[in-house]
């Protein structure tokens, strides 16, 4: 992964992560009726593109394949991933209910979910801060 790539995955998760907190904080005003599960699945995606950048700066190699624990056991195989490992570890566990079910996500469910995003991607923002 080249520091470019690891650029943009960083946009990515930050711009997964406002969205999460927009949609949270505008949804209902918005016409979005049932906000849980688009906010816990751009929690997913924030965490990932987060988790992505981490690996992309230490190690320059991310996790490409289908199996998203993958990532997981990458992440934490660097220093800073090891703290957040976890985080996306229950992001990536509720990634198919949050994306994929039909069940609503209740309100408090995603935001726990948007409060694990963003724990990666604040290490993140420290990680590519301490490569500059």
């Amino acid at each position: 992964m080249t520091k470019a790539e690891t650029q943009i995955r960083a946009q990515h998760a930050h711009a997964f992560l406002e969205a999460a907190m927009l949609i949270a904080d505008l949804g209902e005003d918005a016409g979005i009726s049932t906000t849980g599960n688009v906010i816990g699945s751009l929690a997913v995606l924030a965490g990932i593109a987060a988790a992505d950048a981490i690996c992309g700066a230490v190690l320059s190699e991310r996790a490409a394949g289908q199996d998203h624990a993958e990532a997981v056991t990458l992440l934490n195989s660097t220093k800073p991933g090891k703290a957040v490992a976890p985080s996306l570890r229950r992001l990536i566990d509720t990634k198919t209910e949050t994306q994929y079910s039909s069940g609503i996500l209740a309100d408090g469910r995603s935001a726990d979910l948007v409060k694990a995003a963003n724990r990666l991607v604040t290490a993140m923002d420290q990680v590519l801060r301490s490569m500059h």
